[in-house]
């Protein structure tokens, strides 16, 4: 049966698609009024999805079954590569992260010398300082060596790291 999904080649799917797709002139994408280009982009959005999750499974497999790291084929030298990536380690780490590099960078503002103890008005200070510097920060996800040693801030606390193998393919004649 031809249209049974499982009998369906995906390279042909791919190159149908991308077919049609190339076909498509720049201004396709943006006639229409708003809610078609609305649709069109909800669309886009999961097809990109999809494509990214069937990329993520072909580039695994091809790195489980690649005997060597450098493997020639007709659409060039697939390279197996090893990807680092990090992810927040619950729901709201990134706000612990920085309420508590806050707290750290009042703590060590406040504390006073001659006695040791924390000047809990110089803390309030520093924490508003902190507070306003946030609104004008984009996001962070990693702190320098010097911070995490003179804070006893630990970025394992927040994010967890893992690594695994992934597929690059370099064009014969690039090399």
């Amino acid at each position: 049966m031809p249209d049974d999904p499982v009998d369906r080649d995906p390279a042909g799917v791919l190159l149908g698609t991308l077919t049609e797709l190339s076909t498509l002139g720049p201004d396709a994408w943006t006639d229409g009024d708003v809610t078609d280009q609305a649709i069109r982009l909800d669309r886009l959005i999961t097809l990109s999805l999809l494509v990214k999750e069937a990329r993520e499974m072909i580039e695994l497999s091809l790195a489980e079954s690649m005997e060597t790291d450098d493997l020639y084929t007709p659409v060039g030298v697939l390279r197996r590569v090893e990807r680092n990536t990090s992810a927040w380690r619950y729901e709201g780490a990134s706000e612990r992260l920085r309420d508590d590099l806050a707290m750290a960078v009042a703590s060590s503002v406040a504390i006073d010398v001659a006695t040791g103890e924390i000047d809990p008005a110089k803390r309030n200070v520093a924490m508003a300082a902190m507070r306003k510097a946030y609104e004008a920060i984009p996001s962070f996800s990693s702190l320098k060596v010097a911070g995490r040693k003179s804070l006893g801030l630990h970025i394992g606390d927040y994010r967890s790291y893992s690594t695994h193998y992934g597929v690059d393919i370099e064009p014969i004649g690039d090399q």
